[in-house]
């Protein structure tokens, strides 16, 4: 399962049906949140970046979502009520956010005050017309300028329905869409069915930005977590902003993205690789990051391998399954020394993971006013550190359905930038790699030899146990 761009999505002809939420409670209600409660870190700069860009006049829609299919004839009441109960239960779905003189205000509104409007937006009978449609209705859908910035579109026909919902970053991770796809078919299932929905055990993602602010409060300069960063930042230098290889970017360019799509693994050869992990005392995310330390190093030279890793912050049990941006970075350093094995990288990768694991529940918002590289840090958006980000999809629930769904998690790429990004997510079929980066054949050829050399090391692991890095780095920053 990769990250899905809506034109990699196969959706088939038939009617088209937009869902949302009535706009009159948000207008009517009391700004900002009467209860006090302020965005989360995440959002605030997700929205400054947003406003920032609105006040030049470009529009660049940065939504995330997910796409499934329900057999059999559309049951619009049956629909509508999902959609309700689903917002609902999640605090964060009923939220709308402003951007005023003031500041950053939001409002979220009462669970009695859920309205849901659908209207036939036309019939298709071509692919690439309804696509084109899909697209812009979700655009638009999401979004700065909409209360709430998520929408739901339906393409219904006698045999079966698509279901795609998009929101915006502000209301939602990678995580929370990819298990919302399960949740729906349960909640659609429970609707049709007549059974009674509950939504006890799921915490709000409201009232979780309000905790972490109260508890970010208490960070100042002599946290672990701010001095760590510190170092790390003052470590990398330059480097931690760069790719190993040229991409063909000029210094201050940002140029629009593209993606790579590669199978790294297989499943029996993720299972060896694996089972090699735990023999030298990590894990496969260990093991991950020992294989891009090794192809870096390779490459540069360095025996020091830097980069973000994100991770989830879903610290208490109410907010496992709860809808929202549970998303924190940590920074992530491996020391290989000299002529490091793949089975002696492993513990160094898993310790730098666990530091990572651990720095990366503190906000970075607050970790950057501490040091005073707030501004600095916000003027990268929306590419603050380049990264790396595992996800094992075997543990989402329903997952293993997902073909039988015609399911997909869904994301909007219309974006701009000079990094490099990884996704790499293990499913049942095997280990996937996207990669996200600037547009020039130079980037692609770079990113392409990149990510060949670590699937070379990942796969040396998997045949016979163990890789030891050939070759030192040459001028043209390839190893000879």
């Amino acid at each position: 399962m990769l990250m899905t761009t809506l034109s990699e999505y196969r959706v088939r002809p038939g009617r088209l049906r937009e869902w949302t939420l009535d706009a009159e409670p948000f207008r009517e209600a009391a700004w900002p949140d009467a209860a006090g409660r302020p965005v989360s870190y995440n959002q605030e700069w997700h929205l400054r970046f947003s406003a920032r860009l609105a006040a030049r006049g470009v529009r660049t829609p940065m939504w995330m979502g997910f796409g499934f299919e329900l057999p059999g004839p559309l049951d619009a009441e049956a629909l509508r009520e999902t959609l309700r109960l689903w917002v609902v239960r999640h605090e964060t779905l009923r939220s709308g956010f402003r951007v005023t003189d003031a500041g950053l205000e939001h409002i979220s509104i009462a669970s009695e005050a859920v309205r849901v409007s659908d209207v036939v937006l036309g019939d298709f009978a071509d692919d690439e017309d309804l696509r084109g449609c899909l697209e812009q209705r979700l655009d638009e859908g999401t979004g700065l300028n909409r209360w709430p910035g998520h929408v739901m579109e339906t393409v219904d026909r006698t045999d079966s329905t698509s279901v795609i919902v998009a929101l915006d970053h502000a209301y939602t991770d990678g995580l929370s869409a990819m298990t919302a796809i399960g949740e729906w078919q349960e909640l659609y299932a429970a609707v049709t069915a007549g059974r009674e929905v509950t939504h006890r055990g799921i915490g709000s993602y409201v009232d979780f930005g309000a905790r972490e602010r109260a508890a970010a409060e208490r960070i100042g300069r002599d946290h672990p977590a701010v001095a760590h960063w510190e170092r790390f930042i003052v470590a990398g230098g330059e480097r931690l902003l760069e790719f190993p290889l040229a991409l063909g970017v000029a210094k201050g360019e940002l140029l629009p993205h593209v993606k790579l799509d590669v199978l790294l693994l297989d499943a029996p050869a993720a299972a060896a690789v694996e089972e090699v992990c735990h023999d030298a005392g990590g894990g496969f995310l260990a093991g991950l990051l020992a294989a891009f330390a090794m192809a870096t190093q390779e490459i540069t030279g360095d025996p020091v391998y830097r980069t973000v890793m994100p991770v989830h912050t879903r610290s208490r049990p109410e907010w496992l399954h709860s809808m929202g941006w549970y998303v924190g970075v940590g920074p992530v350093e491996i020391d290989l020394g000299t002529g490091a094995t793949f089975r002696e990288a492993v513990p160094a990768a898993h310790g730098a993971a666990r530091v990572a694991l651990s720095v990366g529940r503190e906000p970075i918002a607050r970790i950057a006013e501490v040091l005073g590289i707030t501004e600095e840090l916000e003027r990268r958006m929306p590419e603050v550190f380049p990264f790396v980000s595992f996800i094992d999809l075997r543990v989402i629930p329903g997952a293993r359905r997902w073909d039988e769904w015609n399911a997909r998690p869904l994301v909007r790429m219309k974006s701009r930038g000079s990094k490099v990004n990884f996704w790499v997510n293990r499913t049942d079929e095997g280990v996937w790699l996207t990669a996200r980066h600037p547009g020039t054949e130079t980037a692609g050829d770079a990113v392409a030899r990149f990510v060949e050399r670590v699937r070379g090391v990942l796969h040396s692991v998997a045949k016979t146990g163990d890789y030891r890095a050939t070759g030192c780095p040459g001028t043209n920053g390839e190893t000879e």
